[in-house]
């Protein structure tokens, strides 16, 4: 049985808190949860003020502030839709879902309120400076299949990326893995990857967590990536690594002062190109999004 939650406001989720002691009077609105202990029923507006004799789950919508206009305009195609999925090519720049501090424009707001479509659920992301395919989960009975298949690494991804290095220079040094990439050669990457709280870059480090990623040279500076695992700025941090990192990152080697993909500043050269997986009604499927401009 599926627990209630409040319908989505202007594409927006609720998010849900413990209550305690007394209902807050900070001009937010909370809701009541389900709970099987509450004395309030689900959807019972709680009375600013009011005295709690314990802990009591509630949902609010959270406070939204101003949003980079050119974010919210970015237009989002739709490359296809079944009637459990929607396939669009999202923008570079514009965040998948909701991250705190950009709730309106992400992906998932801009097309739940466009498309009049509140119940669309991303079931996976891309890091916001990467552009190109992102599913959506349209139907809560068969969302769980589609985020499990990501949870199990069990989809087929592959990205295009560009960097302005000289990668004939780069790689003649870069021994046997090196040798491979250049040559064209589809070459596996495997690097241990350590995210830690408050650093916005992920490092190489034996502690970390193994990845897997799979280079091919296509081009004098472009490749096709296909990673096995997913870990934070995975394809980033591998190309970095290989001494030739994404053209247009604002992280690796060296992180930027701008806080937000600022309109008409260059775009990170990254982009999901394929997607892969099983389909609830049709499935295996293949879906494909333009390369790099």
């Amino acid at each position: 049985m599926q627990r209630w939650a409040p319908e989505p406001r202007e594409g927006i989720s609720a998010q849900r808190s413990l209550l305690s002691g007394t209902v807050p009077e900070d001009g937010v609105e909370y809701l009541a949860a389900a709970a099987g202990d509450s004395p309030y029923p689900a959807g019972q507006l709680l009375i600013p003020g009011t005295a709690l004799a314990k802990p009591i789950p509630a949902w609010h919508f959270p406070e939204i502030g101003p949003e980079p206009p050119h974010l919210l305009r970015l237009p989002i195609n739709v490359l296809a839709e079944t009637p459990d999925v929607l396939i669009v090519d999202k923008p570079h720049g514009l965040p998948s879902t909701p991250n705190g501090r950009l709730m309106r424009a992400t992906a998932q707001t801009l097309l739940r309120t466009r498309r009049a479509e509140p119940g669309l659920v991303a079931a996976h992301r891309l890091d916001r400076l990467t552009g190109g395919i992102l599913l959506l989960s349209r139907r809560l009975p068969t969302r769980g299949m589609l985020q499990t298949q990501f949870q199990r690494h069990e989809v087929s991804k592959v990205y295009v990326a560009r960097t302005h290095a000289d990668v004939d220079h780069v790689l003649r040094f870069a021994g046997a893995v090196g040798a491979g990439v250049a040559s064209g050669k589809r070459t596996r990457i495997e690097l241990p990857m350590r995210k830690v709280k408050g650093d916005p870059h992920v490092t190489v480090d034996a502690r970390g967590k193994v990845t897997e990623t799979w280079v091919t040279r296509t081009g004098e500076r472009e490749f096709r990536l296909e990673p096995r695992t997913g870990h934070t700025h995975q394809l980033r941090v591998v190309m970095n690594h290989l001494g030739m990192p994404i053209a247009g990152d604002d992280t690796y080697p060296q992180v930027r002062v701008a806080d937000l993909w600022e309109e008409g500043a260059e775009k990170l050269q990254l982009r999901a190109v394929q997607l892969e997986l099983v389909e609830p009604t049709m499935g295996r499927v293949r879906w494909e999004a333009p390369g790099l401009d």
